[in-house]
């Protein structure tokens, strides 16, 4: 046998290894976070619809303040409860009066900690009318 088919079939091999491990023993962390599950930005004639998902994964009822702001001001502010391993769907509308220097910035906190967990920066540009 050639070591060409010999390698070959050793990779096969390993591939299919891998891929029992990957379904049947899939890989997981014991650590418990919130994280954003989806994010979705969508352009309208005279808007911007930005909308986003929460999961909690910290393991117990926990508290998130959103947070959007432009220019350096916070201009929504909301406070929202997710249970544990439950998910929110937060939809956010943006007018062209909203922003200020072309840019929007969202901070996510949770129970009132000092930092948030996820910031994220948005530049908008609305067609001119």
């Amino acid at each position: 046998m050639s070591k060409l088919r010999i390698v070959f079939i050793a990779s096969l091999v390993l591939l299919a290894v891998l891929l029992i491990f990957t379904v049947f023993k899939p890989i997981t962390s014991q650590e418990k976070f919130s994280t954003i599950s989806r994010e979705s930005i969508i352009q309208g004639e005279d808007e911007w619809v930005i909308q986003l998902g929460i999961t909690n994964r910290e393991g117990k009822n926990t508290d998130y303040t959103i947070n959007w702001s432009t220019g350096g001001e916070t201009y929504n502010s909301k406070t929202v409860h997710i249970r544990s391993e439950q998910g929110f769907t937060d939809i956010h509308h943006v007018y062209p009066e909203t922003v200020k220097e072309g840019k929007l910035t969202l901070e996510i906190y949770k129970d009132d900690e000092p930092a948030p967990f996820e910031q994220s920066t948005y530049y908008i540009q609305f067609a001119e009318q």
